[in-house]
């Protein structure tokens, strides 16, 4: 069994740092530092791979100094409680998430506001923003890095920032009459994400039962709108349009009628960062059924 599982990952990767960068290894019978790596993780009886983990995380929080993370000169000062899986995704949100976001995310966890599987459902979105075939799979792989000003990168980071603006919207200004119902964006990931153009679920709820469930889709273009048109015609959705820029709430173009979309479909405009309700959702007709609202209400968790 291993022994690292009783050590604190913070004091191993200050250990492997520091026995990399003060050449420690050659005082212990190692050809290399890579081979000192493999005697040390046959030692210890765990994955070699799990201490190139340790090192490249340890050394991504040092090196980060952003906001409080400037605090941190050694792993061993990572606030507890925060682990080497989390940094780890907060290193990949970093090379496709916009400068603005990504400090919010870095502060966030620094102070324990999310934890790891927030931040992979945040990786996740994210991961599409990636180069096609660049995963950077692999040690000593060239990790992708997105442009500050990056068509892709800003294009979901309007998205990011849309999403959460609509889950923190009143309920009553989408249709709801309770005020107090809570409002969730359940993301979609994968390939039926991307076979059908949706973005995700947005539910409203109680403490303990689903009220709605709605899908959300962004309406980038012509080709998404037909795609969306021919697939959810007949299916309760939150459509998102950008509005052209410059904004002229005079430009009769912005958006095409609602009455042009099909009945079941609400529509949401977003000028100069401000979401405009411009047709609610008809309201259910029917409870959703006991199985349906437990399900919504684990995975929004």
């Amino acid at each position: 069994m291993s022994k690292l599982r009783n050590f604190d990952w913070r004091t191993e990767s200050t250990l492997l740092i520091d026995t990399q960068d003060k050449q420690l290894w050659t005082t212990q019978n190692a050809t290399s530092f890579s081979n000192w790596l493999t005697q040390r993780a046959e030692k210890e009886g765990i994955k070699r791979s799990l201490l190139w983990r340790y090192l490249r995380v340890g050394r991504f929080a040092v090196e980060l100094q952003t906001a409080e993370w400037q605090t941190i000169t050694s792993p061993t000062d990572i606030p507890d409680g925060i682990n080497a899986d989390s940094i780890e995704l907060l290193e990949k949100i970093n090379r496709v998430a916009t400068d603005f976001d990504f400090k919010t995310l870095a502060t966030n966890l620094y102070h324990k506001k999310i934890k790891r599987p927030q931040l992979l459902k945040t990786w996740q979105v994210y991961r599409d923003a990636l180069p096609k075939g660049q995963t950077a799979r692999g040690r000593g792989a060239t990790r992708p890095l997105l442009d500050e000003k990056n068509e892709s990168k800003l294009k979901l980071a309007f998205r990011q920032n849309t999403l959460k603006q609509l889950a923190a919207l009143s309920p009553i200004s989408l249709g709801y009459s309770d005020h107090a119902l809570s409002l969730r964006m359940i993301s979609s990931f994968g390939e039926r994400k991307k076979n059908y153009g949706y973005e995700g679920i947005l539910i409203a709820s109680t403490q303990k039962t689903v009220i709605d469930a709605t899908l959300v889709a962004f309406g980038d273009d012509d080709k998404s709108l037909e795609q969306l048109l021919n697939t959810f015609n007949q299916e309760r959705l939150w459509l998102i349009i950008k509005a052209k820029q410059p904004f002229d709430s005079s430009d009769a173009s912005l958006l095409p009628l609602p009455s042009t979309y099909p009945a079941l479909w609400g529509i949401i405009q977003v000028a100069d960062n401000v979401l405009q309700i411009k047709k609610t959702i008809p309201p259910l007709t029917t409870q959703l059924p006991f199985s349906i609202s437990e399900l919504l209400l684990d995975l929004a968790r």
